[in-house]
């Protein structure tokens, strides 16, 4: 209920229905009260979510929906599985094999890479986002290396860019359950080269991995991304004319939170 404290929370049990797309939500309330379902994707709420508590309820109830549906079966002998530990966790159900199955998470690192000077940030966008939204880097890490050895190789990668490993500083983490992420957040510095003349590192693209990545001063990500009530995080964001031209992601994302900490630093 929305009148629960957090201590009244600490004693409730919270439960989740995966209702398929095909199916009539309003079918399932049989109280006789009216009410109305609004479909949409599970990522479209979570800048609206009241509490980190709620955000991580949602987070919570979609990963392991997709845990669910995507391990029906046994990967070792191909025995249908079935649901253990409340949902946790799931176990083959041939007497022989026995597996017990759990939630795979995969680790991903997400960050904010500033120039030398610190007053430019290095932030990208994909083709399929909303017009106008520019994010930090991030990617997923690779077996064998480090996270800060992720965070230098998917900034290279992606924008051609060289970061300082000394630089690299952790400040946070965030399940990201689309589908089974965990982002891992990162602060790091551009190196220039010993060649160049610019103040800020130059860009090569990859256009396999983003649409176009830019160095954005600080002064103009707090004036134009920075802005309440302005940006999403949802993937169907239609922007006005403003957020059209620059937004970032909402107050939901981890990119949200890397960049205020750069805006609002020294």
């Amino acid at each position: 209920g929305g009148g629960e404290s957090d201590e009244d929370d600490d004693v409730l049990d919270y439960f989740a229905v995966d209702i398929p797309s095909n199916m009539d939500a309003e079918s399932l309330f049989q109280d006789g009260q009216d009410c109305t379902i609004e479909s949409a994707a599970v990522r479209n709420y979570g800048d609206a979510m009241p509490s980190r508590r709620h955000a991580a309820l949602l987070a919570t109830a979609n990963g392991l929906f997709t845990f669910h549906s995507s391990h029906g079966y046994c990967s070792k002998c191909g025995s249908p599985t079935k649901q253990i530990k409340a949902g946790s966790a799931r176990k083959c159900s041939s007497d022989s094999c026995g597996a017990s199955i759990y939630p795979r998470i995969d680790p991903a690192v997400i960050m904010l890479v500033t120039s030398p000077c610190r007053k430019y940030a290095l932030l990208g966008r994909k083709k399929s986002w909303p017009s106008g939204r520019y994010s930090t880097l991030a990617g997923f890490v690779e077996v064998g290396e480090t996270l800060e050895e992720c965070v230098a190789r998917e900034t290279l990668e992606e924008s051609g860019v060289k970061v300082d490993s000394a630089s690299i500083c952790f400040s946070a983490s965030q399940p990201w359950p689309f589908p089974r992420s965990m982002m891992l957040g990162y602060h790091a510095t551009a190196t220039l080269p010993s060649s160049s003349s610019d103040d800020l590192p130059p860009i090569s693209i990859d256009p396999a991995e983003l649409e176009d990545v830019r160095w954005f001063s600080k002064d103009y990500v707090r004036t134009h991304g920075l802005v309440k009530g302005r940006g999403s995080s949802a993937l169907d964001f239609e922007p006005d004319e403003m957020e059209a031209e620059f937004h970032v992601p909402g107050p939901a994302s981890l990119a949200r939170v890397l960049i205020t900490e750069w805006v609002r630093g020294d």
